[in-house]
């Protein structure tokens, strides 16, 4: 959330550093995951509420609640397939496929995940200043492992990526 808000403070100069495709792709992949995270308890809980009293299969009667279900029902399909791929993907590469049967949790997982969005919302409200950041490579099978104390290079704004690599490069010199 803070990520999105701190560069959508000025959209019209983000939008043109990023040009429109890099801006859309951040607006997806950023403010999409919040949004998707936030809204999923609420579609999880229509489509589980309509499914349990029959309302869900049977025909709509108006184009706003056809357009409810299908919404409902997409965002929970594609959120859930999505992480399922990426899941497998990142257990693949790790050649950890013989753990992938706690994808299966995945409902679980996104229903934690929107309660932390949620809290972050809290807290974004009622204390803007408090960050509590998340310490990654701490797992045995992490790339990091071996480097226990090796501090991690600071990460990099989008927009300094971004013009970075919009800049020519000076012609390297061997030696």
């Amino acid at each position: 959330m803070q990520t999105w808000l701190v560069h959508m403070r000025a959209p019209g100069d983000l939008r043109r550093e990023l040009d429109l495709r890099g801006f859309i792709a951040l607006q997806l992949l950023v403010g999409g995951t919040v949004l998707a995270a936030l809204v999923h308890p609420f579609f999880l809980a229509f489509v589980i509420s309509d499914t349990i009293t029959g309302t869900f299969i049977a025909p709509s009667e108006t184009a706003e609640e056809m357009f409810r279900k299908w919404l409902a029902l997409t965002t929970l399909v594609a959120g859930y397939t999505g992480s399922a791929v990426l899941g497998l993907v990142g257990l693949y590469r790790r050649r950890m496929l013989g753990i992938a049967w706690v994808l299966v949790t995945i409902p679980i997982y996104w229903l934690f995940l929107s309660l932390a969005a949620w809290r972050a919302v809290l807290q974004l409200v009622i204390a803007p200043h408090l960050w509590e950041k998340t310490e990654h490579g701490l797992a045995r099978t992490t790339r990091h492992a071996d480097a226990d104390d090796a501090p991690m290079p600071a990460p990099r704004p989008i927009r300094a990526a971004v013009s970075d690599r919009r800049r020519p490069r000076p012609p390297s010199v061997s030696g």
